[in-house]
Formats: C-alpha cells, structure tokens, sequence
C-alpha cells in the first residue's frame, strides 16, 4: 500500500504461542517454520491492504485503514496457518485486534501509546489459533462479517496496565476451532492486585530484570526513595507473572499499620484465609502456604522492617514455593535477599537536548506529558515548553511522584512557571491526590516519612551533608560532618552505611577520579538543608565544608605538576560543584579562603577553560580582600591571565601591572615573576613586543633564581611559542629540551603542551611531514586524559593546520570547527576568536568567498574591541588574499603592504609557511601591474595609520 494509516488506525497484532519453546526443542527447524510463518503474514496483510511497520522475532505489527480489512487479514492468516503442514511441529498463532487514535511518525513507526498498548494486551490475553477484537473494533465490523463467521461474546476482562475492563469478541470461524483456555486476562487468576486508575510509563528494563531475579531468587526486595515507583513496579512485575503462581497472587499493603503484630494478621486476611483458634496467624500461614505456589507483594515495609523480615523469613522457610516481592526504602536483611535499587526514570541531558519528538523517549518526559493530559486534554510541547519540561523533570531527579505532582500545577501555571517555582519545591508540589495516601499528596510529606524513621544521629549525618553539592567522598564527610559531643569520625562510615540503605544517600558509580562517592538526590539534598536551617548550626557546617576545600585545593596544587596530576585534575572536575559552594561561602566573610581556593587551583580551572568564571569569582572575592599581601598579588597575577584569555587586554594590562607593584612593594619575588610574565603575554598581544618580549625574559631569570621550575616552564613556553621567526630553529631545540625534561618528571599537561608547540612550529617552518599528525595525536590523546579543552583546542587547531597547508580543506575545517565546539562549551574566548580566523581561512580556500569575508570583517571588529593588533593584522591579511581572489588587486596590495609595516613594527614576522602563501598572491598580483604601480601602491599601504587600514578592511 502506498500510503499508511493514520488517525484513526485499526491494529493487528500477532504472535506464535510458546515460540521460545519451539526454538529450543527444533533448533534446525525454527528458522525455516518462522520464515514460512513471516511469509504467510506478509502476503495475506499486503492483499487487505495492510501495512506491517514493525517485526520483532515472531510478533508481528501491522495497521490498517479500515477495521472490516484488519478482520478478513486476520481471518485468512488464521486459515492459511492452520491448512499448512508444518513440520516437525505446528505452528500456533495468537491475534488480537484494535482500533484507535494514532499518528505516523517520520521514521515510520506509529505514536498512540494507549492504542498500542492496548492491541498488545488483547493479543496477549489470546492462545495460539485465537482472533480477540476489541469492544471498538467489533462496533465497527458487527454488521459486515466474514462469511462462515461469528462473534462470541467474552466479557469484559481486566488487562494488564488498561485503566478500565476492555470487552473482547472472540472470532469464531467455520471449521476452525473455536474452543480454547480460559482467556490470560487478570479476571483467570487468583490475585487482588488493584485496578491502576493511571497508565504505567517506562521501566521496561527494570521490568524484565526483577522478573529474571525472581526466577533465581524467592525474596526481591525494591528499594529506593520514596517516591521512585517501587510500589507500581512491583504491581506491575506481579501483574506479569499471574499465570505462573497457580495459588494466587497477593498485594498486602504495610503502609497504614503501626502495629508490628498485625503483619502476619493482615496477609491473612489479604488471601482470604480464617484465622484457628489457639493458633497465631503467623502459624496459620506457615500451614496454608505450606505446598502453595504463591507469590506476595509486600508493599511499604520500611517503618517496620525488623518485623517484616522476621515474617518472610519464618514464611519462606515453611513454604519452599513460596516468593515474596517486598518494596522499602532499605532492605529487609533476611538471608537469600536480594536487593533490587529502583533508579529514577530515565532523563534527556539537559547540555545536550534532543530535538522535541525525541523527549518522550525518556520516562520521566513520557510520565510528565501523560499526566499533563490528564489534568490539561489541550496540553501540548512546543519548542517554548520542551525545555522547561526537560528541566522540570531533571530538577525534580526524575522522581515519578515528584513530577507527578509537578504536573498537578499546570491548570493553574504555565510549564515555565512551574521550573522557575522549584527552589521552593515543597510549598509548590502539594497537589496530590486526595485518594492518596497522605505521605504522597506532598513532595514533604513523602520525605518526611523516610526521615521520620531515621535515628537521632542519621538524622544529623544527613542534615550535615546537605551542605555537600554534586556528592562528597567519605574522608569529606569525616572531616566536615563530625561534632564534639555528637557524631564522632569513626561513627560516619556506619551511619552513612544506614542512610544508603535507608535510600536517602546514592553510592555514586563511575566518579572520574576513580573513588567512592556518594550523592543525595537534588531534591532530599533541599529537604535535608531546610531541617539544617531549622535546627541551626548551618553556618559552623559550611564554614567546616569551606575549610576542608580550602585544604584540598593546598594540597592539590604541587600535585597538578607532577605525574599524578590525572588524578588531582578528575578529582577537581568532581569535587567542581563543591568548590563553587565553597567560593559562595568565602563571600559571606572576607574573601581570602576563596582567593586560597582559586590561587592553589589555577591550573586545573585553565586547563578546563573556565577562565570566565575564575574572573568572576576573583572579582567578586578582591572587592572583599583588600589587604595589599602576596594572596592579593598572586590573585591580581590570575585575574590578569583570565583577561587576557577572554580578550580584554587593556583590563589585563592594568591588573598586570597592579600586581606587580604589589609584588615589588612586597619584595615577593614569585609573585613579582607571575607579574613580569603576566604583563609581558599581555603587552606583546598589544603589539609591542620590544617591551613586552624582555618582561617575559625577566621573569624567567627570576624563576631561575628562586630554582621555580614550574615558573621556568611557563615563562620558556611562552618565549618558545612566540619567539621572532628567525629564531624557529632555537625555539624548537629549547621546546626538545623541555619536552624531554618533562617527559622524565611525568607532567603530562607539559608533555601534550610541548607536542603541540613542536607541531605548531615544524608547520610553519613548512614541513608537513606524518609525524607531525603522531605528534598532535599524542598530545589530543593526552589531553583527553587530563580533561583539558583548552588543550585539546590547542591540538585540534594545529590538526585544522596541518591539513590546511596540506590542502585539505574539508578535514581543516573539521578539526577546526571541533575545537571551536569545545570552547563553545566553556564560553566566548580569545583562543575561540583565533580559531574562527583558522576557519575563516579554510572557507575562502573552499571557493565560498561571502562567507569568509563576512566572517574576517566581524573577528576584525571583535579583536578592535579587545585591543589585539597582531589579533586584527592577521584577519586584514586574510581579507588581503581574498581579494587578490576577487581581481581586487590595488586593494590587496594596500593592505598587504600595511601589514608587512605592522609586523616590522611589532617584531613579530610571519612564519615561512605563511610567508610563502602571502608571496604567492603578491606574484599574481605582480604578474597583472607594472612595477612603478606596485611600488607606488605598497608605498601607500606603509603609510597607511591603522585606522585608516581598518577603514579600507571593512569599506564594502
């Protein structure tokens, strides 16, 4: 057919019986029986019009326009089948049809979660050479059948995760059977599980793990906190595994008693059994159960958990058939349990958003957009909300309960109003409903039972740990969380041990650093804060948690230098969130702890190009920390270098040249050597280098004095990377040299550092041998170790390079555009700005000339405002070569000329790699003017003031 359903859809759905069984008993046989069975479906649906958009193993999904076609497919399947000589064994097939609403999606496959949903149950419900029609379905074909056919009327049956009974029609067809079991509905089985007045969303995996342990295991216990759906996954996993417990299934709800001596009393009554005389209702069980394959939900055990364990326990041990299913926020403890952790429902990254029809592939999306239709039938996500529904869903941890709540708010608030409203989440999520039970009509309420169970001392531990942001390791917690005449150092591990099985605090998997972490979910983090507040004492917690940062950044800071320095720099990224609570914490008092902070952590924050924030923070922190000692000169050094790197060279310049008065006047020697290299990086860019080169050389004779290494390294670096261009040969001997020394001392950052700088310069020294690309893959690779982007940036941009002068422009612009991308993340820079130049570059080179001379006009503009000359002279170089490409000679030689005067004025020459590429063009340009003419117009173009350059740059 050429066209599928949509809108209003019949469905038939189909399945062989026991297929599973089949595969293992006829192994060889299989394949060919179910390529018969597949063709035989294909060809009878395609002949009624049919359209088959999905095959899984045996089951088949087909749709249709009208319901009488779905019918008479199902009908000649079902006669086709069963006149087959199937061998070695017969082929049974089960079917079930629907109709409803549901949409084709651009991928093909069908939107209608409830349409779905509910053929896979009637068909589910059926056996092998069974057609089942939905109540719907038969209004639609009651007065057209089939010839030789009838209906059978079955009832209304409960079906699994179907709000209310589905009446089902079995189709009986002349010379068919007509005669099978009693339908696999939830009515044929011993159970009381209760009818779901909401739709079960998600949890496949969890599903079919807890179902596969409890093959193995007769006691599951889910855990988690409250909240996280134990109890609609365990009635769900107990809904699925009806047909296997032939005495029943039993839903015993723990929640409202308060009595430990009423369990036994109540799983009693819940099966229906009379209590004897002179026999407790403990002993009654044992005997009933005795030889009973039955399976019990016990649901809410957590504030009586000593007592429910000594029951399943006692029950398990008198009834071998018997499997228990508990749910609780921390495990029974019986022997042979086993603890299953329900996790969240599953989230979109909110850095890295799908586009608005991939959301619903996350449950707590899928969960949040089902209920909003229940309270809102208008709702809709549009690209205005989807954002918000995301973030919604990932502040509240994607807790079903939480966002369940959440969404109750939306008859009275927009989506938008609802994310902003969650700082004050309590106040706001209280609109559950009023069926429930009263610890889950509020997010508080719901919390509030899980710390109401808790010890005096657990109580405390979890308070204290609020003041932890993004997890704390358990050292952290041992040094922070004790008190003198309370929780002692030894106790934390035992109590953080009870509130991890308690399900208030997350073991944390997968840490970068490699080490044990532990976490609360964001929202019993704010919970645990509030009661915090409310007993008092916060303020001696936070300035402890400050303290303890304060140390790790100390003792960080000779560690990010030596061979360990992967280590420190994971533990840093995981410790980040901690460290900018902390630096909040330092601006409540005078400064000098944050600035303690930022100043022994520098490099960790550089190398994770987050110089924007460190400028904030360092703003924020010396406006409070006035005293002129060496902390503030060290601090202006660091503020000065985060300037320089988002591009204010003017700011930098000046908080250079304040910190190294303040160095001088302090006879600090070190600091007065981070001041000299500061102010030098900052004059050169500024276009002085006859200044700004000896500054740096003089910091480097300071270091070497005070035998700073870490010092040396940084001031021949730079002195390396910008050395004049006749001395490239130098440069790179000297960047050989520190490349093997720090090979030997293992400091990777410097190793990837010193690869990079090799490539750069063997680029521009025009050789563009293979082993420059083993170079700069070494240094990527090192890099990402370390976590560095800027690093990483760095090799990226000598990649583009490297297949630029290559010619290969496609790969240029790539590796260009990555490394662009990973700035991106950080924020706007001055290393961003010099890599949209390298592209800028590439893009002329690929023949699209609008795009690039738009691109060199605007980095022009950019690098005006920041006061970058050798920033600006470049991108006129470039716009220079674009004419030459436009036949815009005059104006290519003006300007070339003006950035030869330039570069003489500055000291700072092109590299021979570019030095080529600029003679190129000057000789096509030559090859089409007369000498006299030539000279004339370069003589114009070295007489030209910037301004008067920039004028003639960007003139239309």
């Amino acid at each position: 057919m050429s066209t599928p359903p949509s809108g209003t859809v019949t469905f038939l759905f189909t399945d062989i019986e026991g297929s599973t069984k089949l595969a293992q008993q006829h192994p060889d046989a299989m394949p060919i029986l179910l390529a018969r069975h597949n063709q035989i479906l294909h060809e009878v649906i395609e002949a009624h019009n049919g359209y088959v958009f999905q095959i899984v193993g045996d089951s088949f999904s087909a749709a249709f326009h009208s319901a009488s076609d779905a019918l008479h497919a199902a009908l000649n399947a079902q006669r086709n089948l069963q006149n087959e000589s199937w061998t070695p064994a017969p082929i049974k097939v089960r079917m079930g049809i629907h109709t409803g609403a549901a949409q084709i999606n651009d991928d093909q496959q069908y939107s209608g979660y409830t349409t779905l949903a509910s053929t896979q149950r009637i068909m589910s419900a059926g056996h092998g050479g069974q057609i089942l029609l939905s109540g719907a379905t038969r209004e639609l074909v009651r007065d057209r059948l089939p010839e030789n056919t009838k209906l059978l009327d079955a009832g209304e049956k409960r079906l699994k995760d179907l709000l209310r009974p589905e009446h089902l029609y079995q189709l009986n067809i002349l010379e068919l059977p007509s005669t099978f079991p009693p339908l696999k509905t939830l009515d044929a089985f011993l159970n009381n599980l209760p009818t779901q007045l909401t739709s079960f969303i998600g949890r496949e995996n969890e599903i079919a793990e807890v179902k596969q342990e409890l093959e193995a295991h007769r006691l599951i216990t889910l855990t988690g906190s409250g909240g996280t759906g134990k109890t609609r996954l365990s009635l769900q996993v107990a809904a699925d595994l009806l047909e296997k417990f032939n005495h029943g299934v039993w839903f015993v709800e723990l929640a409202p008693l308060t009595d430990s001596d009423l369990i036994s009393q109540t799983i009693l009554s819940t099966i229906g059994v009379q209590e004897q005389p002179g026999k407790t209702p403990l002993e009654v069980l044992k005997e009933y159960l005795h030889e009973k394959q039955t399976l019990i939900v016990l649901d809410n055990c957590e504030h009586l958990v000593s007592a429910s364990a000594k029951v399943a326990n006692t029950l398990l041990n008198a009834a071998p058939k018997l499997k228990i299913l508990a749910s609780s926020r921390e495990a029974l403890g019986v022997k042979g349990e086993m603890s299953y952790p329900v996790p969240s429902l599953s989230l979109p990254d909110m850095k890295h958003l799908p586009v608005i029809e991939q959301l619903s592939q996350y449950e707590a999306v899928r969960l949040f957009l089902d209920r909003a239709l229940l309270v809102a039938p208008h709702f809709v996500v549009d690209k205005e909300n989807a954002p918000h529904i995301a973030q919604i869903c990932h502040r509240l941890d994607g807790i079903p309960l939480a966002i369940e709540l959440a969404v109750a708010r939306i008859k009275m608030l927009s989506v938008e109003q609802i994310s902003k409203r969650l700082d004050d989440r309590f106040r706001l999520l209280t609109g559950g409903a009023r069926t429930a039970l009263p610890r889950q009509q509020t997010l508080r309420a719901l919390i509030d039972w899980s710390y109401d169970i808790l010890s005096e001392n657990e109580r405390l531990l979890l308070r204290r740990l609020s003041v932890f942001a993004g997890g704390w390791t358990l050292e952290a917690a041992e040094e922070v969380c004790v008190g003198q005449n309370d929780i002692l150092s030894y106790d934390v591990l035992d109590l953080l041990t009870q509130l991890v099985n308690k399900s208030l605090v997350v073991v944390m998997e997968g840490s970068q650093s490699g080490e044990t972490r532990y976490r609360m979910l964001e929202t019993i983090r704010q919970y645990a804060r509030e009661k915090l507040l409310e007993a008092g004492g916060g303020e001696i917690i936070r300035q402890r948690h400050l303290a303890y940062f304060v140390r790790l950044a100390e003792q960080a800071k000779p560690e990010l230098h030596r061979p360990n320095q992967a280590f420190w720099l994971n533990k840093l990224d995981d410790e980040l969130d901690n460290l900018r609570v902390s630096l909040e914490w330092a601006l409540s008092g005078d400064g000098k702890d944050g600035l303690q902070i930022i100043t022994s952590t520098a490099r960790f924050w550089f190398l994770h190009s987050t110089s924007k924030e460190v400028e904030n923070w360092l703003r924020q922190l010396l406006q409070r920390y006035d005293k002129p000692d060496s902390l503030r000169a060290k601090s202006l050094a660091i503020q000065s270098q985060c300037v320089v790197s988002n591009g204010n060279l003017d700011e930098a310049r000046l908080l250079a040249e304040q910190s190294l008065q303040l160095a001088r006047m302090l006879k600090d020697k070190k600091a007065e050597a981070s001041s000299l290299l500061n102010l030098g990086q900052v004059v050169t860019a500024q276009g002085n280098r006859e200044l700004g080169y000896p500054l740096v050389q003089e910091s480097l004779a300071l270091y070497q004095d005070l035998k700073d290494t870490i010092g040396q390294a940084n001031a021949t670096g730079w002195l390396i990377n910008n050395a004049n261009n006749n001395d490239m040969e130098r440069s790179k001997v000297l960047a050989w040299d520190m490349l093997r020394l720090y090979r030997e001392l293992g400091d990777l950052n410097r190793v990837a550092g010193y690869l990079t700088t090799l490539a750069q310069q063997t680029i521009w020294a025009g050789d563009l041998s293979p082993y420059v690309a083993g170079w700069l893959e070494e240094a990527r690779l090192i890099f990402d170790q370390l976590g560095s982007k800027s690093g990483k940036s760095s090799a990226l941009e000598q990649f583009g390079m490297l297949s630029f002068w290559r010619g290969d422009y496609e790969q240029a612009r790539t590796f260009i555009e990555e490394g662009i991308t990973l700035h991106e993340q950080s924020g706007p820079s001055l290393n961003e700005l010099w890599l949209h130049i390298r592209l800028a570059y590439v893009i002329l080179h690929q023949g699209e000339t609008a795009q690039a001379q738009s691109m060199f006009k605007n980095i022009i503009r950019q690098f005006l405002e920041k006061n970058n000359v050798i920033g600006f002279v470049y991108a006129i170089e470039g716009l220079a070569s674009l004419h030459v490409n436009q036949g815009q000679s005059e104006r290519a030689v003006r300007l070339f000329a003006w950035t030869d005067a330039m570069r003489n004025q500055m000291g700072d020459h092109r590299p021979p790699v570019e030095q080529n590429s600029v003679e190129r063009d000057l000789a096509v340009i030559h090859s089409k003017m007369d000498d006299i003419e030539f000279i004339k117009l370069s003589a114009e173009g070295q007489a030209m003031t910037v301004e008067q350059a920039i004028a003639l740059a960007l003139e239309e």
